[in-house]
């Protein structure tokens, strides 16, 4: 066999490689597309996947609720609650066996809350330290999404990072705001009321203003 044959057929197993490698490569990549396209349907159907989670309100400091709330606009079913410690009150009540906590929710609609008060941040946190609850109480929070794709999230109720902030309510301080306003408002007015004119300390009368005869 000539050196000529040898480089022809060596050629021609290369041809093969290539449409080989080629065809396989074209098989992954039809593939990987039909998966994207099968995703981005379920994602279509399920609405996006949703993101619950159990938190501490601290928006109306010193007052202190606890929230379950779906972040997204997507919505979550088959929703169940773990709690590391139990949520206790200061007047006792055990808010994590409330039903809808201690059961679970069969729907969360997207970007909906359930919450419930907690108690007083100053009452809350000689109870937190009694049960030795420093760090917090963790929450996991498990749902699935419309397809039936599963998720799992954390969070850490711990109200004694504010303890001592001296945070006070959002509103109140809207409120506060609201009467310094009003008051400023009034003592303008009254001061405009007994205050006289220019033409009553001059004595004149502005053109048009005398009487006709």
């Amino acid at each position: 066999m000539s050196w000529q044959n040898v480089l022809q057929e060596i050629a021609a197993v290369a041809n093969i490689l290539n449409v080989l490698v080629i065809g396989v490569g074209y098989y992954y990549l039809v593939k990987l597309y039909r998966q994207w396209i099968r995703q981005s349907k379920e994602e279509r159907t399920a609405g996006g996947r949703p993101m619950v989670v159990v938190s501490a309100d601290y928006s109306r400091l010193p007052d202190v609720g606890i929230v379950v709330r779906n972040f997204t606009k997507a919505p979550a079913k088959e929703v169940s609650f773990e709690f590391s410690a139990p949520v206790v009150a200061p007047d006792g009540l055990v808010v994590s066996d409330l039903p809808y906590l201690k059961r679970g929710l069969p729907f969360l609609e997207p970007e909906g809350q359930i919450s419930h008060p907690w108690g007083r941040l100053p009452d809350l946190a000689p109870v937190l330290r009694e049960r030795g609850l420093e760090d917090g109480i963790r929450v996991t929070t498990s749902y699935k999404d419309l397809a039936g794709e599963s998720y799992e999230t954390e969070w850490t109720l711990d109200p004694l990072l504010f303890e001592g902030s001296g945070i006070g309510s959002s509103k109140s301080m809207t409120e506060l705001v609201d009467a310094v306003e009003k008051i400023s408002g009034s003592s303008n007015n009254e001061g405009r009321r007994g205050r006289p004119n220019g033409n009553e300390r001059n004595g004149t009368t502005r053109k048009g203003d005398a009487g006709c005869y």
